[in-house]
């Protein structure tokens, strides 16, 4: 059975770990200091009882965008077993209904240049060229207008 829902900060530590994170060998370094925000949001996909894929979505302005409105989406992850299942779009799709609760209008994120092709099926936009973050590599600043 599949179903999507939000989760805690702590509940998205092993993906983020397994994942994105491979310089880091614990757990516990795995929180992000927007984790705990009041406006912040974590929603996990499951297969059974098992996390399959996340995504944290926090309330934050990129100077790119003149929308008051804005979010952005960090430390998005699916499980390499079942990448390619819909398990990711569920994840966006979630949270897009939230986020257009709110009246956000921009959802904006750092996509890794392996995940490209994933933002662009989900109909997100680019701005500029790919750009490098030390440690995991090339990223390209992607949006999605809600």
């Amino acid at each position: 059975m599949r179903t999507t829902k939000r989760i805690s900060s702590k509940e998205t530590y092993p993906l983020r770990l397994s994942v994105l994170w491979h310089h880091y060998n614990k757990l516990n370094q795995c929180d992000l200091t927007i984790d705990e925000l009041e406006n912040t949001f974590h929603v996990g996909a499951f297969l059974e009882d098992e996390i399959v894929a996340i995504g944290t979505f926090t309330e934050e302005k990129n100077k790119n965008f003149s929308a008051k409105n804005q979010y952005r989406l960090r430390a998005m992850a699916s499980s390499p077993k079942v990448r390619g299942q819909g398990f990711g779009r569920e994840i966006i799709n979630f949270a897009v209904k939230e986020l257009q609760r709110r009246n956000v209008e921009i959802l904006w994120c750092n996509a890794r240049k392996i995940a490209f092709g994933f933002y662009r099926k989900l109909e997100f936009k680019t701005i500029g060229d790919y750009y490098h973050i030390p440690k995991i590599g090339l990223h390209k600043l992607m949006y999605l207008e809600l």
